[in-house]
Order: C-alpha cells, then sequence, then structure tokens
C-alpha cells in the first residue's frame, strides 16, 4: 500500500467517525430538547385549567374540542366555554 492509499483511509474512517459522533450529538441534543419541553409543559400545566374540563381529551390529535388553538396555552386560562368535569 502506497502512502496516498494509508492517507486516503485514514481521512474516509476520519469523516466517518466524525459523521457518527455528529448524528449522536444530534440525537442527544433532540432527546434533551423534548425532555425539556415536555417538563416545561407538565410544569406549566397546573396553571392551565383544561385538564379540568369537560372537553378536555388528552388526546394527541384533538386536546379540546371546543378551543382547539387555545388548549394549554395562556388563553385558556380565560375560557369562556370552560365546564368542570364531574
Amino acid at each position: 500500500m502506497s502512502w496516498l492509499q494509508i492517507t486516503f483511509m485514514v481521512i474516509c474512517l476520519a469523516v466517518y467517525l466524525l459523521s457518527i459522533l455528529a448524528f449522536l450529538a444530534v440525537c442527544i441534543r433532540e432527546l434533551v430538547s423534548k425532555t425539556l419541553e415536555k417538563r416545561t409543559l407538565r410544569r406549566q400545566s397546573q396553571y392551565f385549567p383544561c385538564g379540568r374540563c369537560r372537553y378536555f381529551s388528552n388526546e394527541t390529535l384533538l386536546k379540546c374540542a371546543v378551543r382547539p388553538v387555545d388548549v394549554m396555552t395562556a388563553a385558556a386560562q380565560t375560557c369562556q366555554d370552560f365546564v368542570a368535569k364531574p
């Protein structure tokens, strides 16, 4: 093997390892971001009346049947359609 082939192999190996490290860094960053987002939402959810409302369902697609845009936001604190769960 010539020095050119060895150099090429070392460069390819370095690029491969760097791409793996970059992929892992992105995965870890996304995981941390999602975890912090869930923690923040959980912390904020105690201030919103949505969880105690009759129209609230913890479904992914439609959390509130009456005001789907305002659910779990600051606007939900003054919701006119709030009806307590029985």
